[in-house]
């Protein structure tokens, strides 16, 4: 009894070990983004290691201690908790910073590294790549034209009209639930 080389049993060999193969591979590549993704929570752990946080889950983070209509809340109790600032972990390794230091705060907008887009890489058709997009040395230059426009004695006479409209958005009914803020917050992600 002779066995044709198109027969399906044959045939059906070979699928079988491309599929198998073609499994092997899956397999594999799905192990080494584990590892990176460990390895990278792993960096960004230790990068941290200096802010204390409340406690998360390996993989969900602070979601789950997040309810929509308490986000606000939570956030103010941290600030209380935590003076200076604090981690707030997303899904797997997104961390955001929350930071309500100034002097923190200057260190951080002080420096020249490159800025990460983050969602702002959506707004750029629209907002153009002017100051808040730009880096280096463009950067450099059109932060050069515009800081006289900013300067403090020009904006002096423009303090009162400033404090006059806070005055006015405090004291409006829309804003009467909610409390008096004590610290402004700002969120920083960190991006290897």
């Amino acid at each position: 009894m002779s066995v044709s080389v198109l027969s399906p049993s044959i045939l059906l060999g070979g699928v079988s070990r491309i599929l198998q193969v073609a499994s092997l591979l899956i397999l594999l590549l799905l192990l080494i983004k584990a590892t990176q993704l460990y390895l990278h929570r792993q960096w960004l752990l230790k990068a941290l290691q200096q802010f204390p946080c409340p406690p998360s889950h390996w993989f969900f983070g602070h979601f789950q201690k997040f309810q929509q209509d308490q986000e606000l809340q939570r956030i103010r109790k941290w600030v209380e908790t935590f003076p200076s600032a604090c981690p707030l972990w997303l899904w797997g390794g997104k961390v955001r910073v929350l930071l309500y230091d100034p002097d923190y705060m200057k260190v951080i907008l002080g420096r020249s590294d490159p800025k990460s887009h983050g969602s702002y890489r959506f707004l750029a058709p629209w907002i153009g790549y002017g100051l808040l997009l730009l880096n280096g040395q463009t950067w450099f230059q059109h932060r050069r034209m515009l800081t006289p426009a900013f300067h403090y004695d020009i904006l002096k006479p423009y303090v009162a009209l400033m404090a006059d409209s806070v005055q006015v958005m405090l004291v409006s009914p829309c804003l009467s639930p909610l409390p008096t803020p004590t610290h402004s917050t700002h969120s920083h992600e960190l991006h290897s």
